[in-house]
Protein backbone atom coordinates (compact mmCIF):
# COMPACT_ATOMS: atom_id res chain seq x y z
CA UNK A 1 0.00 0.00 0.00
CA UNK A 2 1.77 3.53 -1.39
CA UNK A 3 2.28 6.31 1.86
CA UNK A 4 -0.69 7.85 0.10
CA UNK A 5 -2.99 5.40 0.45
CA UNK A 6 -1.93 4.48 3.98
CA UNK A 7 -2.21 8.38 5.14
CA UNK A 8 -5.91 8.59 3.58
CA UNK A 9 -6.91 5.48 5.54
CA UNK A 10 -5.15 6.48 8.27
CA UNK A 11 -7.03 9.58 8.24
CA UNK A 12 -10.36 7.69 7.02
CA UNK A 13 -9.68 5.66 10.16
CA UNK A 14 -9.26 8.36 12.87
CA UNK A 15 -12.21 10.87 10.87
CA UNK A 16 -14.37 8.28 11.99
CA UNK A 17 -13.59 8.43 15.60
CA UNK A 18 -13.13 11.73 16.20
CA UNK A 19 -15.76 13.29 18.03
CA UNK A 20 -16.81 16.41 20.60
CA UNK A 21 -15.03 16.81 23.55
CA UNK A 22 -17.50 18.63 25.76
CA UNK A 23 -18.20 17.33 29.58
CA UNK A 24 -21.09 15.52 28.32
CA UNK A 25 -19.73 13.48 26.38
CA UNK A 26 -16.59 12.62 28.51
CA UNK A 27 -17.68 8.69 27.79
CA UNK A 28 -17.47 9.41 23.69
CA UNK A 29 -14.07 11.01 24.28
CA UNK A 30 -12.90 7.73 26.35
CA UNK A 31 -13.64 6.04 23.61
CA UNK A 32 -12.20 8.05 21.30
CA UNK A 33 -8.88 7.54 23.47
CA UNK A 34 -9.36 4.16 23.18
CA UNK A 35 -9.71 4.15 19.91
CA UNK A 36 -6.69 5.87 19.37
CA UNK A 37 -4.46 3.64 21.48
CA UNK A 38 -5.74 0.71 19.60
CA UNK A 39 -4.75 2.29 16.02
CA UNK A 40 -1.62 3.34 17.48
CA UNK A 41 -0.16 -0.04 17.27
CA UNK A 42 -0.51 -0.42 13.74
CA UNK A 43 1.81 2.63 13.25
CA UNK A 44 4.63 1.47 15.44
CA UNK A 45 7.51 -0.96 15.13
CA UNK A 46 8.84 -2.61 17.82
CA UNK A 47 12.57 -4.11 18.02
CA UNK A 48 12.01 -8.01 18.02
CA UNK A 49 13.93 -8.17 20.98
CA UNK A 50 10.16 -6.37 22.63
CA UNK A 51 8.79 -9.78 22.47
CA UNK A 52 9.33 -13.14 23.92
CA UNK A 53 8.42 -15.00 20.89
CA UNK A 54 6.69 -14.54 17.04
CA UNK A 55 3.77 -15.45 18.72
CA UNK A 56 3.75 -12.61 21.86
CA UNK A 57 0.71 -10.86 22.03
CA UNK A 58 0.60 -6.66 22.00
CA UNK A 59 0.38 -6.14 25.50
CA UNK A 60 -1.23 -2.80 26.13
CA UNK A 61 -1.25 -2.18 29.71
CA UNK A 62 -3.84 0.65 31.17
CA UNK A 63 -3.23 2.89 34.35
CA UNK A 64 -5.68 5.41 35.92
CA UNK A 65 -8.59 4.77 33.61
CA UNK A 66 -10.88 1.96 34.27
CA UNK A 67 -13.30 3.13 31.52
CA UNK A 68 -10.46 3.21 28.78
CA UNK A 69 -9.25 -0.43 29.73
CA UNK A 70 -12.78 -1.93 29.25
CA UNK A 71 -13.43 -0.17 26.26
CA UNK A 72 -9.74 -1.14 25.13
CA UNK A 73 -10.18 -5.00 25.89
CA UNK A 74 -13.82 -4.85 23.86
CA UNK A 75 -12.25 -3.10 21.13
CA UNK A 76 -9.25 -6.14 20.48
CA UNK A 77 -11.02 -9.55 20.80
CA UNK A 78 -9.96 -11.68 18.49
CA UNK A 79 -7.96 -8.58 16.48
CA UNK A 80 -4.16 -8.77 15.25
CA UNK A 81 -1.90 -6.35 14.02
CA UNK A 82 0.23 -8.27 11.88
CA UNK A 83 0.35 -11.41 12.80
CA UNK A 84 0.63 -10.62 16.83
CA UNK A 85 -2.89 -10.68 19.25
CA UNK A 86 -3.63 -7.86 21.36
CA UNK A 87 -4.13 -7.88 24.83
CA UNK A 88 -4.91 -5.18 27.47
CA UNK A 89 -3.94 -5.32 30.92
CA UNK A 90 -5.26 -2.73 33.73
CA UNK A 91 -2.88 -1.96 36.08
CA UNK A 92 -3.53 -1.38 39.21
CA UNK A 93 -2.09 -0.51 42.64
CA UNK A 94 0.83 1.66 41.01
CA UNK A 95 3.99 0.45 38.65
CA UNK A 96 3.88 -3.52 39.05
CA UNK A 97 2.64 -5.12 36.02
CA UNK A 98 4.03 -2.01 34.02
CA UNK A 99 7.16 -4.07 32.74
CA UNK A 100 5.24 -6.36 30.56
CA UNK A 101 3.98 -3.86 28.00
CA UNK A 102 4.01 -2.62 24.86
CA UNK A 103 1.78 0.40 24.66
CA UNK A 104 1.43 1.85 28.35
CA UNK A 105 -1.59 4.24 29.05
CA UNK A 106 -1.59 6.37 31.45
CA UNK A 107 -4.51 7.96 32.21
CA UNK A 108 -5.66 11.54 33.64
CA UNK A 109 -7.01 9.89 36.92
CA UNK A 110 -3.40 8.70 37.72
CA UNK A 111 -1.89 9.72 40.83
CA UNK A 112 1.23 11.71 39.63
CA UNK A 113 3.50 10.03 41.39
CA UNK A 114 1.76 6.81 40.10
CA UNK A 115 2.70 8.75 36.41
CA UNK A 116 6.37 9.86 37.25
CA UNK A 117 6.88 6.28 38.38
CA UNK A 118 5.43 4.44 35.73
CA UNK A 119 7.21 6.91 32.94
CA UNK A 120 10.58 6.65 34.56
CA UNK A 121 10.30 2.52 34.88
CA UNK A 122 9.87 2.79 30.89
CA UNK A 123 12.90 4.76 30.16
CA UNK A 124 14.81 2.79 28.03
CA UNK A 125 12.23 0.12 27.45
CA UNK A 126 10.72 -0.50 23.91
CA UNK A 127 7.13 0.68 25.47
CA UNK A 128 5.36 3.15 23.89
CA UNK A 129 4.20 5.34 26.31
CA UNK A 130 1.09 7.19 26.00
CA UNK A 131 -0.11 9.96 28.70
CA UNK A 132 -3.24 11.90 28.83
CA UNK A 133 -1.92 14.99 30.32
CA UNK A 134 -3.37 18.03 28.75
CA UNK A 135 -1.32 20.43 26.80
CA UNK A 136 1.94 19.84 28.90
CA UNK A 137 3.76 16.79 27.52
CA UNK A 138 5.29 14.82 29.88
CA UNK A 139 9.27 13.89 29.89
CA UNK A 140 9.14 10.01 28.61
CA UNK A 141 6.15 9.70 27.50
CA UNK A 142 5.87 9.43 23.43
CA UNK A 143 2.25 10.48 23.00
CA UNK A 144 0.14 12.72 24.51
CA UNK A 145 -3.34 13.78 24.30
CA UNK A 146 -4.74 17.08 24.06
CA UNK A 147 -8.23 18.11 23.49
CA UNK A 148 -7.96 21.01 21.32
CA UNK A 149 -10.66 22.82 19.03
CA UNK A 150 -12.96 20.17 20.41
CA UNK A 151 -11.35 17.53 19.51
CA UNK A 152 -9.16 14.67 20.74
CA UNK A 153 -5.25 15.05 19.20
CA UNK A 154 -2.10 13.66 19.79
CA UNK A 155 1.30 15.47 20.08
CA UNK A 156 4.48 12.91 19.34
CA UNK A 157 7.71 13.06 20.78
CA UNK A 158 10.21 11.18 18.15
CA UNK A 159 12.74 12.04 20.16
CA UNK A 160 11.13 9.37 23.18
CA UNK A 161 10.50 7.14 20.71
CA UNK A 162 13.73 6.84 18.97
CA UNK A 163 14.99 6.62 23.17
CA UNK A 164 12.77 3.39 23.40
CA UNK A 165 13.81 2.17 20.14
CA UNK A 166 10.94 2.71 18.60
CA UNK A 167 9.80 4.13 14.71
CA UNK A 168 6.96 5.56 14.25
CA UNK A 169 5.58 5.12 10.39
CA UNK A 170 5.30 8.54 8.74
CA UNK A 171 1.37 7.93 8.86
CA UNK A 172 0.85 8.61 12.34
CA UNK A 173 3.51 11.37 12.00
CA UNK A 174 1.05 13.00 9.56
CA UNK A 175 -1.63 12.72 11.83
CA UNK A 176 -0.21 14.19 14.90
CA UNK A 177 -1.16 18.01 15.92
CA UNK A 178 2.24 18.74 16.93
CA UNK A 179 5.79 16.32 16.19
CA UNK A 180 8.90 17.49 18.63
CA UNK A 181 12.37 16.21 17.23
CA UNK A 182 14.19 17.01 20.41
Amino acid sequence: MGIRRALIALAVALAAFACKAADDDSLAVLRVKAAFLYKFASYVEWPESAFATAESPIVIGVAGSETIARELGQAVVGRKVGDRPMEVRQLAGGVRGAGCCHILFIGAQSEPAIAAALLARSVGQPVLSVTDAGRIHPAGSVINFVETDDRVRFDISRAAAHRKGLQLRSQLLAVARQVEVQ
